[in-house]
């Protein structure tokens, strides 16, 4: 029997109630590994009336599901784009929790739009975010290719580049104040000149550095994204793999087969 400290427990359990009153229901079956590997964690969710499918569910989360990696590709300056891969599938539940967590990310809600092998959601924001290309931009594809789910962010990098304006800027500032100073502008203020150009032009070097350090971690932002709902993939898919479809017969479904008499018939002639 593996030993889960109370944090954890008290962790597993928030995540399962969650879960149950996100669904109202499985019609999973628990994974009987899990059953009896976790018994007094059963006990404990059993008389908090959560079904086990959901605590399954939040063990394997818990527990850590491997998942490749998402990867960023390169969109270009005004776009950011990354990619993933689950062998999970979709259906209406996963669905409705992956559009969950999306809305959640990106803070807006949108609408999802199927067709033949692809699934899209795109971002349908309200108010004036609607103007705001970082907000009205964001987009998740879903995608069966060679019997795997590539999953697709996007999101427009234009409402963020618009404030590298101060670093041209700075820049323009600083080429003025030293040409000024070479050339003798300035008159008798070459030095502070100088000074000044190299003061405005340290101040963009180091305003652009940080704005390309929030570049990144917007962009990281991203890839979390894409590693959740590659997470969310594979949890769903494993409980439901614990469900094969088998098609039971009756015990009695053929009593009195030996009671069927079959007779011979002779065809009639003329």
């Amino acid at each position: 029997m593996a030993d889960l400290k109370e944090e954890e427990i008290r962790r597993i359990v928030n995540r399962a109630t969650m879960f149950q009153k996100f669904y109202g229901s499985s019609s999973q079956s628990p994974l009987a590994k899990l059953e009896k590997e976790y018994p007094d964690l059963f006990e404990i969710t059993d008389s908090l009336k959560l079904e086990r499918a959901f605590v399954c569910e939040a063990l394997l989360e818990h527990q850590g599901i491997p998942v490749d990696e998402p990867v960023i590709l390169d969109a270009g300056f005004s776009e950011a784009e990354v990619m993933g891969f689950s062998s999970g599938s979709l259906n209406p539940d996963t669905l409705k929790e992956l559009k969950g967590q999306i809305e959640y990310h990106f803070n807006t809600v949108g609408e999802l739009k199927h067709r033949k092998n692809k699934t899209v959601w795109n971002a349908r924001p309200k108010g004036l975010s609607r103007f705001l290309s970082s907000q009205s931009s964001p987009q998740v594809l879903f995608e069966e290719s060679r019997g795997a789910l590539k999953i697709s962010v996007k999101q427009s990098m234009k409402t963020f580049n618009k404030l590298y304006l101060p670093v041209l800027v700075g820049i323009f500032a600083s080429i003025m104040m030293f040409g000024g100073s070479v050339f003798g502008a300035m008159e008798n203020e070459e030095e502070v000149g100088i000074i000044m150009s190299g003061v405005f032009g340290l101040l963009s070097f180091l305003y652009a550095r940080f704005m390309n350090k929030r570049k990144r971690l917007k962009k990281g932002k991203l890839v979390d994204l894409a590693d959740r709902l590659q997470q969310i993939l594979e949890r769903r898919q494993k409980v439901s793999a614990s469900t094969p479809e088998t098609i039971s017969i009756p015990e009695n479904e053929y009593d009195g087969m030996d009671e069927i008499e079959i007779k011979d018939t002779k065809k009639v002639s003329e």
